[in-house]
């Protein structure tokens, strides 16, 4: 307000006359407009222009108070700072004001533009398999998994998952926050094994997920036309269960010479489902084998007090005998015991004191009883064969094997059932199969003319218990009546938890 006075000050102000200097001569003076004026006349002027710019500037002052006060935008505070970017090039936002913009000012500013809201960074899943010949940590660095997060990982784990056992085609999931870092993990190594990394503030919590699977009890049978095992695929059900059918009855019948066109099977067993897909067979709760020639052979599954689940017949005795009829589940008779036979290579004739079963390279051989390994390697003709020596002075032969079960060696233990090697063509001989002998007492018999007394026997308390269990079993069966296609006996649910578990087929 002073600089802007001090334009006005000339307008206003008089001159002054200078004082008479008797001792100088004052030249001539140039002719002023205000010369001829009186000065009582001047001084009103000035007086009454400095009172209407007084009462001009102190209303300004007030509406300029007063516009401030209502929040607007005084007309001079534009035209300043509209003349300042012209000026310097640099402006400032209109302020806000509750009624209006002013109209000078509208057009130099735009509002500012409305800014979305920042989305947050979202979670990324990670979803793979293991390869062959991979580990979990290198299926990871294909993922591109930061080695901070794999080996956090890896070290959380190492008390739930066996990484020996990792095998192809396990599959995972691994969820990562917007940093990068590891949110959850899950790992499936089958329908029921599913391990679950979680997190927290305590940091990785490592869990068995829980399994809902469905459960049916099915009745399954068929019938005979060539083979036991045309049988079971006829009724569209895996190897699986007809290596448990066969088991239960492999001391009783050798299902490679002694079946016949027409015989029956039947069996009761548990058949487990996750999202619609078979994941298993519980183990076979009860089983028959009704033979066109010869007596019905029946098993009842029953857990002894030891813990230990045998099958016993109806009359409470068990089904299998200490000695299996085959090492070979499922093969062909290809060569009979004979003290007469024209070997097929040196065409002399000579006993041939075994059996001789045909089944394709790499089929497993099974001990048919407990023993001790005598004799393990290469043996002239015979190839690459196993004697184990049993109670009661048996021993047992397997010859021709392409190789044997890692492992084993001489003085080794094995079990019934134990697997030690598997069929092969080495030693003399014209195709894969295996040659098994069997000697007692210094002397070889025939293998599939032996029998074998029942290991126990039930008695007592516990032969009435799995009497009522068997008839329980059997009224659910109804193995009198046969029909060929699956019957679904109950249906159920089951949730697979860290303290509940099932064994499968």
């Amino acid at each position: 307000m002073i600089s802007f006075l001090k334009y006005l000050k000339p307008f206003f102000s008089l001159p002054k006359r200078p004082k008479p200097n008797r001792r100088l001569v004052i030249p001539p003076q140039p002719r002023r407009f205000f010369a001829n004026v009186p000065m009582d006349f001047l001084k009103t002027v000035r007086f009454s222009l400095l009172l209407v710019t007084a009462i001009l500037l102190a209303g300004a002052l007030l509406g300029y108070l007063n516009l401030v006060g209502q929040g607007h935008r005084p007309l001079l505070q534009t035209v300043l700072e509209r003349s300042d970017v012209l000026l310097h090039g640099h402006s400032l936002p209109p302020p806000v004001s509750n009624d209006f913009i002013a109209v000078e000012s509208y057009k130099a500013f735009e509002p500012p533009a409305k800014q979305e809201p920042a989305q947050e960074l979202a979670m990324v899943n990670v979803s793979g398999s293991i390869k062959r010949g991979e580990s979990l940590d290198s299926s990871l660095r294909r993922q591109n998994i930061s080695s901070d997060v794999r080996l956090s990982l890896i070290d959380a784990l190492r008390s739930k998952l066996d990484f020996k056992r990792i095998k192809p085609d396990d599959s995972y999931q691994l969820e990562l926050d917007a940093q990068g870092d590891l949110a959850s993990f899950r790992y499936e190594s089958s329908p029921l094994e599913v391990l679950t990394v979680k997190n927290s503030d305590k940091g990785y919590q490592v869990s068995k997920a829980p399994v809902e699977l469905e459960r049916k009890k099915v009745k399954v049978s068929g019938e005979i036309a060539s083979s036991l095992f045309g049988a079971f695929e006829a009724a569209h059900e895996d190897t699986r269960l007809l290596y448990a059918f066969v088991d239960i009855f492999a001391s009783k019948i050798d299902f490679n010479t002694e079946i016949q066109p027409g015989d029956r099977f039947s069996l009761v067993v548990d058949k487990y489902y996750k999202d619609g897909e078979l994941v298993g067979y519980g183990k076979i709760e009860a089983a028959q084998y009704l033979r066109s020639k010869g007596p019905a052979l029946e098993a009842y599954l029953h857990a002894q007090p030891s813990g230990k689940d045998l099958y016993f017949d109806q009359s409470g005795l068990t089904v299998g005998a200490a000695f299996l009829r085959s090492p070979v589940p499922v093969g062909k008779l290809s060569s009979t015991f004979t003290y007469q036979r024209r070997h097929p290579i040196t065409g002399q004739v000579k006993p041939h004191l075994g059996i001789d079963l045909s089944a394709p390279i790499g089929t497993p051989i099974m001990a048919v009883a407990d023993g001790k390994i005598l004799e393990l390697g290469a043996n002239g003709g015979f190839g690459n064969q196993i004697v184990l020596g049993h109670a009661g002075d048996f021993k047992t032969y397997y010859g021709h094997l392409s190789g044997f079960r890692k492992g084993l060696h001489r003085g080794s233990l094995v079990s019934k059932k134990d697997i030690i090697g598997y069929v092969g063509s080495t030693g003399m001989s014209t195709g894969p199969h295996l040659d098994y002998r069997v000697q007692h007492h210094t002397v070889f018999q025939d293998p599939f003319g032996m029998t074998f007394k029942p290991e126990i026997a039930l008695a007592g308390k516990e032969l009435r218990q799995f009497k009522q269990e068997a008839q329980a079993i059997g009224q659910l069966a109804d193995f009198a009546s046969f029909t060929p296609l699956p019957q679904t006996l109950k249906v159920s649910t089951l949730t697979i938890t860290q303290g509940h578990d099932i064994t499968l087929l």
